[in-house]
């Protein structure tokens, strides 16, 4: 899914010192249980490989083997928590594999569907909660080629999102694996359009050290249709150039004080106005990934530059520049251990005199910035991110991530600074299904807060 949908549920301040130790405990125990697998696959390659003798052997196997179960072994079954956690993580994983990610069910049909109607949870951004979604689809409209599909979602918190997207294929190559598999589009012409409310976004001001006390919110309604050509020369790299024209529309949040109670209009650009804006946009983007769901090797590079002109609300007009960095490098050769980076790096520049509306400014405190700040926490016209991880296989169902987050904002990438880095670390949890499709649930902390996010659609 292009959008990624998360809710962020903060969590209010505790006394420092027992909740670090808890999560150092935490991460103790998760460790070991990292650990312990391994040991055991250790103690294992010290056991000496079979006898020659197979007479020998049969006889070993027959002092070894137990008719019958052990006394009680139901009862120890019940006893054990482990039982008890693959027996409430079960149907989990059923949801994971049936709504996660944009899926219609959790098994492959042997002749993919062409058009009908999917049906998935999601969410619209931070802080945007959850809710159904509903796709319907045609792969090949009227026999043309033509791709056609129409996501509609309200989330619980009455994030409302629908939208449209038209697909002409104008050059492709002709399939050449078994017959049920597509044929690869190389250029194709794409229109798009969609409504989107956000009913309430927080707002701090604007620079790297604003105060938690200047917290305020603010609604967007936002309408767009635009036009791309994708280029895709090989399976792993594509280029994309488009114009889009966006009209996006502040006013008062629901149930929280506003922006306009805290700061001046002439303080926050577009906070009376909104704007207007033609958006040109050029992008490039290599994917070497193993898995579109949950990657194990390889990454995801892409550099992107747009021209965003205001045409009303305000002297908006400038330049943006963005890249962002995914690297995934399995530890073990059956990827079950990996080591996952992540790097975004974002600069406005504005032309003349012109300015940046506040909300097209990049920011930290999310999912997919900062884990363990309050959404949109820091915001300014330069932003940079980084985060590491590391994740293990614990299960067939289940794996444990542990991460840490960095990053910062500033008018200009000169400005950055490594003592002006904002930090949060935590542990993830990943529930997937045998396809890899699922939801995550991060555990972040802060020097300002612990926070919960759990990510119905997972991109990293």
């Amino acid at each position: 899914m292009h959008l990624l949908g998360h809710e962020v549920v903060p969590m209010p301040k505790l006394r420092k010192s027992g909740w670090d130790w808890i999560l150092l405990s935490f991460l103790l125990l998760s460790s070991l249980w990292v650990l312990i697998p391994k040991r055991l696959q250790a103690q294992q390659a010290e056991i000496p490989p079979p006898s020659e003798n197979p007479l020998a052997e049969d006889s070993a196997q027959a002092e070894r083997v137990v008719s019958g179960r052990p006394p009680l072994y139901h009862v120890k079954r019940i006893a054990n928590p482990i039982w008890w956690f693959q027996t409430g993580i079960r149907p989990l994983v059923g949801l994971a594999g049936k709504f996660g990610t944009e899926s219609g069910g959790p098994k492959e049909e042997k002749t993919p569907s062409t058009s009908g109607i999917k049906f998935g949870v999601r969410g619209h951004g931070p802080s945007s909660g959850f809710g159904p979604e509903i796709k319907p689809f045609d792969k090949n409209l009227f026999n043309t080629g033509i791709e056609v599909e129409v996501p509609l979602s309200v989330t619980y918190k009455l994030y409302e999102s629908f939208r449209f997207r038209v697909n002409f294929p104008l050059i492709s190559h002709e399939a050449t694996e078994p017959p049920g598999h597509e044929a690869t589009e190389v250029l194709g012409l794409e229109l798009t359009g969609g409504y989107a409310s956000r009913p309430s976004d927080s707002f701090f001001g604007i620079g790297n050290d604003t105060p938690l006390s200047n917290e305020s919110r603010f609604r967007t309604v936002s309408r767009t249709t635009g036009l791309a050509l994708d280029v895709r020369p090989a399976k792993s790299l594509s280029f994309r150039v488009g114009s889009s024209f966006r009209s996006i529309g502040v006013t008062q949040p629901r149930d929280f004080r506003s922006v306009t109670d805290v700061f001046q209009p002439q303080d926050v650009p577009g906070l009376m106005t909104g704007a207007t804006m033609f958006v040109s946009t050029a992008s490039i983007q290599r994917d070497t990934t193993d898995h579109p769901h949950m990657p194990a090797s390889g990454g995801l590079q892409r550099v992107e530059f747009s021209l965003n002109e205001g045409v009303r609300g305000g002297d908006f007009s400038y330049y943006r520049y963005r890249a962002d960095l995914q690297q995934f490098l399995p530890l073990t050769e059956d990827r079950r251990a990996v080591i996952a980076l992540r790097a975004g790096l974002e600069t406005n520049q504005p032309k003349g005199g012109s300015k940046v509306p506040f909300f097209d400014l990049p920011y930290i405190g999310s999912s997919s910035t900062v884990r363990g700040f309050m959404t949109r926490r820091f915001s300014d016209r330069s932003v940079m991110t980084a985060s590491a991880e590391y994740r293990y296989r614990i299960w067939q169902y289940l794996d444990l991530g542990l991460f840490a987050d960095a990053g910062q904002v500033a008018p200009e990438i000169a400005n950055f600074a490594m003592d002006r880095l904002h930090t949060g670390y935590g542990a993830r949890f990943y529930v997937r299904s045998h396809k890899r499709r699922g939801f995550i649930l991060d555990i972040a902390r802060s020097p300002e807060q612990w926070a919960v996010y759990l990510d119905f659609s997972p991109l990293f």
